[in-house]
């Protein structure tokens, strides 16, 4: 009996670990093509001013790209999951002093639109830039 219980607890184990391992491939290759067009400078920021955003993508539930002018982007990887960012696609976010910066937060909103979910924490900004654009400034 205990060998059994043993068997089916292993076998649980290897599927729930399969799993993930699958989902953080899925995940890194959705990373890989978001940032396909960009390669990273090193440099780390605490704030993105929002007058410089021209678009975000959300990425996966931990990563969003926030796009700016002049060919650069920053990437944002949360500190920890967003549940349900990914799937909803939209958040929210308020700015007393017109910068986005690492010690705010976004909300998922659900659909319906007006339905709020999750809020949760940024993390610090990554800068990118749009390979071959330091060539056209």
């Amino acid at each position: 009996m205990k060998y059994s219980t043993l068997l089916i607890s292993i076998t649980v184990f290897l599927t729930v670990t399969h799993s993930l391992v699958i989902a953080d491939e899925a995940k890194s290759e959705a990373l890989a093509k978001a940032l396909a067009d960009y390669q990273t400078t090193g440099v780390i920021k605490k704030c993105v001013r929002m007058s410089d955003i021209r678009n975000t993508k959300v990425i996966d539930d931990q990563n969003i790209l926030f796009e700016l002018r002049r060919g650069k982007a920053y990437l944002n990887k949360l500190p920890n999951r967003c549940p349900r960012l990914a799937t909803e696609n939209r958040f929210s976010y308020k700015v007393t002093v017109g910068q986005l910066c690492s010690v705010d937060t976004i909300t998922v909103l659900f659909s319906p639109p007006g339905v709020s979910g999750p809020t949760c924490g940024l993390g610090n900004f990554e800068v990118y830039e749009k390979i071959g654009s330091q060539e056209k400034s």
